[in-house]
Order: C-alpha cells, then structure tokens, then sequence
C-alpha cells in the first residue's frame, strides 16, 4: 500500500485489504525470484537451505521489487535485510511496506525451513527500516514439519473477477486468526466499506497525478517476455492479468514512456472503478505500532492469513 492510501485509511488505524476485490498492500510476483537458489552450483547454498530461501523469496512486494537480502555469516547463520537499489521512496519513503515485505518473506522462509527440518530462531537486529541488516537467524536440526509448499508457489494476486457476497463468519474468524485481533471485516454496502471504496479510488487518482509515482512504477513494470526472463522481477502483462490481444499490444508497443501518459493514469484509476464495482468486503489490519518488530510480525501474519 503506497503512502497516498496509507494516509486515507488512517482513520480506521491500519492497512486495508479488499476481501475479493482490490489487494492493496502487495504486488503479485511476476515470474520467480531473481535467482533460483536450488540451481546445481548456482551458489553453494546446503539443498535444505537453498529450497527454503528459494520460497521465501516467493513473497509478495510492492512492485514485486524483491527486496530482501541474504548473507551466510557462519554455519547455519542468516542476515536478513533489504536491497537500497530494490527500495520505492516515491510511494514507500519509510520503507514501511518493504518491512511488511520482509515480514512476508521471513515467514515463507519458516514454514519452509521447518518443513526441511530446520528450525529459525530469528530476532531483530535492526531499529531503522533503513538499516541494512534487520534481522539475524540461527538454524537447529529438528524434526521436519511437513507443509504443503505449492502453496507458497501458487500465491498470486487476483486482480478480478471477485464474488460480490459477504463471507461467512467462519471464513472472517480464519482470515482473522493470524491477527490476534488486530484485523477487522466490513462487509461491502457498509458504511466503512462505502468510505474505503471512495478513499481508495481518490489515493489512486492523486497517486496517479504524482509523476515521481508514475516514474518509479515505469522501472518495474517487463513489459516484453525478453524483459521478464532477464529481470525475473517486476510486474508483468500475465500479472497484471494484460491477456490476449491485449497483452500482445503492450508486450510489443508500451515502454516505460507510456506510463506516464494521461491516457495511462486515467485507465490505471478506472480500472480501479472497475474492481471495486464487484467484491466482497475489506479486511483492515493493524499493528500495535510501527516500530520494526511490530511491523515485521505484520507481515508475518499477512502472509500465515495468505498461505
């Protein structure tokens, strides 16, 4: 979720997700992590490890800019931290939603890791989002706690077609668990639901007249399969479901100019419109506050609720 909508969800005290309709905090992935860890002397890495970091780097991120690091400090040690050159200050400046990032990635990485017999003992290390290290992890053998890992592989953004009815209670009280509390449901037709639609579309429209905004989305959008295989980041036609004629113009007539054009914000806004016309209610989650750890256990729980 980029600043413009932080700002205008503020009231209800934390980040919003449309249930079934629009996703506001993280980007899709496009095509895979960057690098495939698992690759046979790509780096080094132990299997177990490799496959874990492998699926941790599945996570989401604004942009799908993939913005964690990862450095080996000794014998089943980690550092986790983010990539300067992968942050997005026009629309994320306190790197708050590259921390919910981190928080996504570090639980892939857990629930993974286990599944391979390794459990993380993971504390803080950082107190600035800035820092270049934010979190340490240490390894120990355990007994491996199977999970079904094409979950994480499947994880996408869907970007339409949502049902328009109410989830049920039961639905609400297992997208809830994760938070502890700290989520609450609005039904679509309430009168929150009714202020989030508005102010949503608003912060798309003022986000949309921002040109620095405009500019830093231009870089991370692969528009040619060309583009894709060699980034194996960003966003995509495929993933933001461009299909058909459709995506076969963009893929071979936009370019990082095209963003910037009017005719390209108005649409970005209408589509917008156009999702929110249709959808279930919205989830609004919180943390306790915006301190590194309170935003990284965010991220966590976002990606438990996903997974």
């Amino acid at each position: 979720m980029d600043a413009t909508r932080r700002d205008v969800v503020k009231g209800l005290g934390g980040t919003a997700l449309a249930v079934g309709a629009v996703p506001l905090l993280l980007a899709s992935r496009a095509s895979g992590p960057a690098t495939d860890l698992r690759a046979p002397g790509g780096t080094g890495l132990e299997p177990r490890l490799a496959d874990a970091l492998h699926h941790a780097s599945l996570a989401p991120s604004g942009h799908n800019a993939q913005p964690w690091a990862v450095q080996v400090s000794g014998p089943g040690r980690l550092r986790l931290g983010t990539a300067r050159e992968r942050w997005l200050p026009a629309v994320d400046p306190e790197n708050r939603e590259t921390l919910l990032s981190l928080g996504c990635f570090l639980e892939n990485f857990a629930v993974a890791a286990r599944a391979h017999g390794l459990d993380p003992d993971v504390w803080v290390a950082g107190t600035s989002a800035s820092d270049p290290e934010i979190l340490e992890v240490a390894l120990r053998e355990v007994r491996p706690q199977p999970f079904p890992l094409e979950r994480i592989r499947r994880r996408r953004t869907v970007r339409g077609d949502h049902l328009p009815r109410e989830l049920t209670r039961e639905d609400v009280r297992t997208l809830t668990a994760p938070f502890a509390g700290l989520a609450a449901y609005f039904p679509a037709g309430s009168t929150a639901a009714r202020w989030l639609a508005g102010a949503t579309i608003e912060a798309n429209r003022a986000q949309a007249s921002r040109d620095p905004a405009q500019e830093e989305l231009s870089r991370w959008i692969r528009w040619s399969h060309d583009e894709a295989r060699r980034h194996r980041d960003g966003l995509t036609p495929d993933s933001m479901e461009i299909t058909g004629v459709a995506g076969w113009y963009v893929r071979h007539f936009m370019s990082p100019e095209s963003v910037q054009a009017q005719g390209f914000r108005e649409r970005g806004v209408e589509t917008v419109r156009r999702q929110l016309r249709s959808y279930g209610g919205w989830l609004v989650v919180t943390s306790p506050d915006a301190s590194v750890s309170s935003l990284l256990d965010t991220g966590r729980q976002l990606q438990r609720m996903l997974l």
